[in-house]
């Protein structure tokens, strides 16, 4: 079954339009309720612990922020064309980034709203949505190898880091792994079927050959990046981590958010990088600082553009 709008003609592609900048609307709002609910207390936080903190600093933060999120796009970028869709690099940007909007929902499951806007430009939402789930494995995959240099100053738990690694290798195999499209076909020749075995054989293509040689590095970069985020705070509060154990901390902390399944990994990603860095030696006061600079920097600035730029979607009139 085709994959295209079944409405058609000009009516049709109003009445599509419309709906798409209502719902552009509404998810603006509810990102900013959430925000003015949520924020103000972690600012207040964030303000009294990096008071004296050199501008210098905040530039370094801004520019690896900037490093991660451009290797991102570019990864999202890649898969989104591979099918041979060719979506404009513009357009694609801002679609991208109207994805961060809703980067806060449990699993980020909400940044799947840029396949109603890429379906117009003639990207099926199997094909979007297998993109997406593709970039996630990709993550999850990366984030437990970089957990991986944490290792040898965690000897009790080393087994458990070892079989959890084995465990997102595991997952990445299962996805890129022809059977489960097999599998998928096999649920009958209905459009659920078809949909979700050219979604399975999307995700199994993206992980394989080209697209996982250039995906996998893009990743390892986007998440390095934002790990030495907190490497570069800890090195300028004085302390001499190093830059290995700063990005594994890091990438633990982030397992332990996506283990607490709190949307965005909030509050539990952050409580994990302090505890971890007690284990070497950070004070409480630093610890907190370089845990909520490294992760609120990121998400403010994910956010706040994802929110201009959905709201820029919501005002396009096709």
């Amino acid at each position: 079954m085709s994959d295209t709008p079944s409405s058609e003609g000009p009516a049709g592609r109003h009445i599509s339009a419309r709906w798409l900048r209502t719902l552009a609307a509404v998810l603006v709002m509810g990102v900013v309720v959430y925000l003015a609910m949520q924020q103000p207390v972690a600012l207040r936080d964030l303000v009294r612990q990096v008071q004296g903190l050199p501008p210098l600093l905040w530039l370094q933060l801004l520019a690896l922020t900037l490093v991660s999120y451009a290797a991102r796009f570019a990864r999202w970028h890649r898969f989104v064309n591979t099918r041979g869709h060719r979506v404009p690099w513009g357009r694609q940007l801002h679609i991208y980034l109207a994805g961060f909007a809703m980067a806060v929902t449990p699993g980020k499951a909400g940044e799947t709203v840029r396949s109603l806007y890429l379906k117009p430009l003639g990207v099926g939402y199997a094909h979007s949505v297998a993109a997406f789930i593709a970039e996630r494995l990709l993550d999850l995959l990366t984030v437990g190898l970089l957990a991986t240099f944490a290792i040898g100053w965690l000897p009790a738990h080393r087994t458990s880091a070892w079989l959890a690694v084995a465990g997102c290798v595991a997952v990445v195999w299962v996805f890129r792994a022809h059977g489960l499209a097999w599998l998928a076909r096999r649920m009958g020749g209905g459009a659920l079927g078809r949909h979700t075995a050219d979604g399975l054989g999307t995700i199994s293509h993206l992980l394989s050959g080209q697209r996982l040689a250039l995906g996998f590095p893009l990743s390892a970069l986007a998440w390095s990046a934002q790990g030495m985020a907190l490497y570069t705070v800890l090195r300028t509060l004085g302390h001499d981590l190093g830059a290995a154990d700063a990005v594994a901390i890091f990438a633990l902390g982030l397992l332990a958010g996506v283990a607490s399944f709190i949307p965005g990994g909030i509050g539990a990603t952050e409580t994990a990088m302090v505890l971890l860095l007690h284990t070497q030696g950070v004070s409480t006061a630093d610890a907190l600082t370089a845990a909520l600079l490294s992760r609120t920097l990121p998400l403010a600035v994910g956010l706040t553009v994802g929110v201009l730029a959905l709201g820029g979607l919501g005002l396009r009139r096709h």
